[in-house]
């Protein structure tokens, strides 16, 4: 009696582990099936910041929670300016990153400049963005193109793409954002717009990455009036360098921007993509407005 015993509590216990191995099995493969390796920050990311290898963590994650445009190679992002900031719960999506670059090349050179919260967006402009520059006058000018048309012209944009590497606050530290967005059902742009609406400073100087024909391009723009910033939809890829519009080379040769009355003559004809203003031929059916774009 005793020996069916020891033999029953041995069975019992056999199957015991057995039914708990089976277990423990499909539940690793459950999780094997269910789960992926990802990458996250170790706290959050700010606007400007270019990442680094200590400011990254392996995670894993449930399948269903990866986001499909984040990068899971810690490789790949080492080096990304991150252009709304980033919480370390977040996976690192491609959007909210730029791979620009943030020092010179041959024949560029770091510039800063004095600016305010209206100049730059709103206070929506922060370092690794590429801005476009326009000049807004204190009194129209009238500009005369080769077709005969005259347009009287309250801004004008001179630069386009220009790399800002520094926002800089009147005590010093960089503006950034105070808080992360996190909300998948809006658009990337909506994301960006709102992440940008909470700055934690004003800007007072920022800083760009000029050569010598754009640094001419924003001077003599600053000199005719004052400086206004736009930005193109950062969601987007951008160029990696500043460019002076064919409208200002234009204008330059026709001394636009040191002449302060009188007709302005121009070889060619205004884009109408880079001014703003209303082109009068001579009577009222043939005016309209053209107004700038970012």
């Amino acid at each position: 009696m005793q020996r069916t015993w020891i033999v029953a509590l041995l069975g019992c216990l056999l199957m015991a582990g057995s039914v708990a191995g089976y277990w423990q099995f499909m539940k690793h493969t459950e999780f094997q099936v269910e789960t992926m390796d990802t990458v996250k920050p170790v706290r959050m990311l700010h606007s400007g910041e270019v990442i680094e290898a200590s400011m990254l963590r392996k995670a894993v994650i449930p399948v269903a929670a990866h986001h499909p445009e984040a990068v899971t190679d810690v490789h790949a992002l080492i080096g990304q300016t991150v252009l709304v900031p980033i919480a370390d719960h977040e996976e690192l999506v491609l959007w909210k990153l730029s791979d620009r670059r943030l020092v010179p090349r041959e024949g560029e050179r770091y510039f800063s400049f004095k600016t305010d919260a209206a100049a730059n967006v709103g206070n929506m402009v922060r370092k690794g963005d590429r801005v476009d520059v326009w000049v807004e006058f204190d009194n129209p000018k009238l500009i005369k193109t080769a077709s005969g048309a005259t347009w009287s012209v309250g801004a004008v944009k001179v630069i386009e793409q220009l790399p800002v590497t520094g926002v800089k606050t009147p005590e010093g530290p960089e503006v950034t954002d105070a808080t992360a967005v996190e909300a998948v059902v809006q658009s990337n742009r909506q994301q960006l717009q709102n992440a940008r609406s909470k700055p934690n400073g004003k800007p007072e100087l920022n800083t760009y990455l000029m050569n010598d024909d754009v640094y001419e391009a924003y001077v003599l723009g600053s000199i005719a009036g004052r400086i206004k910033l736009a930005l193109p939809d950062l969601t987007k890829p951008g160029s990696d360098s500043g460019t002076v519009t064919a409208l200002f080379r234009e204008l330059k040769a026709a001394d636009a921007f040191t002449q302060t009355k009188g007709q302005i003559q121009v070889e060619g004809e205004l884009d109408q993509s880079q001014v703003s203003g209303n082109e009068n031929t001579g009577t009222s059916s043939n005016t309209k407005e053209v107004q700038p774009t970012s």
